[in-house]
């Protein structure tokens, strides 16, 4: 009854229980519907939020693109700017610079104007003829003077002017007032005015002066003109011989450029002259010579260096014949027609219109501002631009790099045939012994005689031809040397006997006390090693015949190969010694084309 009762309690408990924690969960769902109306309200905040996020992002690349925009426009703002202000800044310096070249230079013009119309012909038999009064040509050409008295060419068309009023006295001294502002521009207006009034000896004589004034490691371009001028005699014969010894004289040494350049050794060994002839040299195509190549060993590089050296004479013939198909000093030769004095012409022209120092300083501005506004102020341009004209105008050579390229580049300098042939005539003493010089180093180079080795044998033979004993002896020697190593090869084939017995014995003994004994996998394998004993001492005894016929055939193919390949270097050894030997014949060959006409 009592157990009853506590039980009724224990339920009743148990259902008061029940009950407080639904009414709990009751409460708690009602909080938990709550939060979760909060967490609704939170994500719609949250994608509202992400939304303006998202729109401000948006905002912000337009923005940053905006920004980058001006910042472009404005670098190009600032760019085309700085190029305007440049341009500007060359306009204004270019108007300037024009202001000042007519203030200053104006009258320089007419100096040249004057100058050009004195020294045509037409002008003189103008004046022989009295079309022209001589008081009118000395009013004009003093004017000049008194214009222009700092101007070298001002007193040097005076003198013209004395020459056609017969007033020596006044000409001296407006020749000795031009050779003082400038000597070397003075004394070749006077050669070719006379060379062009016909004035052969004086022509002559003021051309010797003026090669005498001339620095010849400082050639001007127009030098090349006057050298055309003077090899295709349009300033007779003497001023050609002045010219000739005065060449000679610069080769010899006169300048320092002579000197360095063509008697001290270049940074690859030799002088220039020689570099320029070993560039000339004929390479050697070693496929030629593979099969002395392959016996002579490290005498190869001495043969190989020492043929090229000796196609030099031949290859530098056939170079000069290229170079110049008249021959030597074809176009000195004396019933040479002179030319028409097309080059005096040209020379006289460039002479009178060449730009003074100050004017070429000035001019040289001017133009760097025409390229500044040419290129829209680009400096960079601008000045790679003027750099490359500068380049062409102010382009100078000297005496020896002008004859090297006559000679040897004859595409790289603006000279006719006639003055090419008076460089060669210049250059050729120096060209001579530089390649006899040339082929006694290959005869030094060569050794006495070289060592050929084929298949162990070695044999020597002398560089010399006229020593060479027959190439047979060496081939015969070979064959029999060889023949007599296959035959002690051949000899030392006999019977092992020694392992004959040895296999033998050691089969036997397997075959007697243990494949009897073994059981299974052991068995068969101490019975294949007892048949391979045997089979290896009867192989030991019946094969050595075999192994002599090999041995045999073996020293057989090793003779014909070596006999073969020793004939073959022989053959090659005599083509390659006869063409070292060939070179005293085309230095001889050289030499006399060069020594037909009578040198200075």
């Amino acid at each position: 009854m009592e157990d009853g009762l506590e039980q009724d309690a224990a339920l009743h408990r148990l259902g008061e229980r029940i009950e407080g924690v639904e009414k709990g969960q009751q409460r708690h769902e009602g909080k938990l519907d709550g939060f979760g109306e909060g967490l609704r309200d939170l994500r719609a905040d949250v994608e509202r939020l992400s939304g303006e996020l998202v729109h401000a992002r948006r905002e912000l690349a337009e923005l940053g693109g905006a920004v980058t925009g001006i910042r472009e426009s404005l670098d190009r703002f600032i760019e085309q700017y700085g190029r305007d202000r440049e341009v500007s800044k060359a306009r204004a310096e270019l108007a300037l610079l024009r202001t000042d070249w007519h203030a200053n230079f104006a009258q320089r013009k007419q100096t040249r104007a004057l100058a050009r119309g004195l020294v045509h012909t037409l002008t003189a038999q103008a004046v022989h003829r009295r079309v022209v009064n001589t008081a009118t040509v000395r009013a004009c050409s003093e004017e000049r003077l008194l214009l222009e008295p700092t101007y070298w060419l001002a007193p040097a068309t005076m003198a013209v002017a004395a020459k056609f009023r017969n007033q020596k006295e006044q000409g001296d001294r407006a020749r000795a007032h031009a050779c003082a502002l400038d000597a070397a521009k003075a004394n070749l207006f006077f050669s070719l005015t006379c060379s062009r009034l016909g004035d052969e000896t004086e022509a002559a004589a003021w051309m010797d002066l003026y090669l005498q004034s001339l620095d010849p490691d400082e050639l001007g371009q127009d030098f090349l003109v006057v050298l055309d001028a003077i090899a295709g005699k349009e300033l007779g014969e003497r001023a050609l011989g002045y010219t000739q010894q005065a060449m000679a004289r610069w080769h010899r040494g006169g300048s320092t450029l002579s000197a360095g350049m063509y008697a001290s050794p270049d940074p690859q060994g030799g002088t220039h002259l020689e570099s320029r002839l070993m560039d000339l040299r004929r390479r050697m195509d070693e496929k030629r010579y593979a099969a002395l190549r392959q016996t002579c060993g490290e005498q190869w590089e001495l043969l190989r260096g020492g043929w090229e050296i000796s196609t030099v004479p031949g290859r530098t013939l056939t170079h000069l014949e290229r170079t110049f198909p008249d021959g030597f000093g074809g176009g000195d030769r004396v019933d040479a027609p002179a030319a028409a004095g097309g080059h005096v012409e040209s020379a006289l022209e460039r002479l009178i219109d060449q730009l003074e120092p100050d004017e070429a300083d000035m001019r040289e501005r001017m133009r760097r501002a025409e390229r500044v506004i040419e290129h829209g102020g680009d400096l960079e341009v601008a000045d790679k631009a003027h750099e490359s004209s500068l380049a062409l105008d102010a382009a100078r050579v000297d005496f020896m790099t002008l004859l090297d390229q006559a000679v040897f580049e004859p595409n790289e300098v603006r000279l006719g045939s006639p003055a090419r042939q008076m460089a060669l005539r210049a250059i050729w003493p120096g060209l001579e012994k530089t390649a006899q010089r040339l082929v006694t180093a290959s005869r030094d180079r060569l050794p006495e005689q070289i060592t050929l080795s084929v298949a162990g044998w070695d044999c020597s033979v002398p560089t010399d031809l006229r020593l060479m004993v027959a190439p047979g002896r060496f081939v015969d020697e070979l064959a029999t040397h060889i023949e007599r190593q296959t035959q002690a090869r051949s000899d030392a084939v006999v019977r092992r006997w020694p392992r004959v017995i040895a296999a033998l014995v050691i089969g036997f003994v397997t075959l007697a006390l243990v494949v009897p004994f073994a059981d299974g996998a052991a068995r068969s394998i101490f019975a294949l090693l007892t048949i391979s004993l045997f089979t290896w001492a009867g192989w030991e005894f019946w094969s050595v015949p075999l192994r002599k016929r090999r041995v045999r055939d073996q020293g057989d193919r090793l003779r014909h190969e070596s006999v073969a390949t020793l004939d073959k270097a022989l053959r090659q050894y005599e083509r390659l010694f006869a063409d070292c030997h060939d070179a005293e014949e085309q230095l001889a060959l050289l030499t006399r084309w060069g020594g037909a006409p009578e040198r200075d």
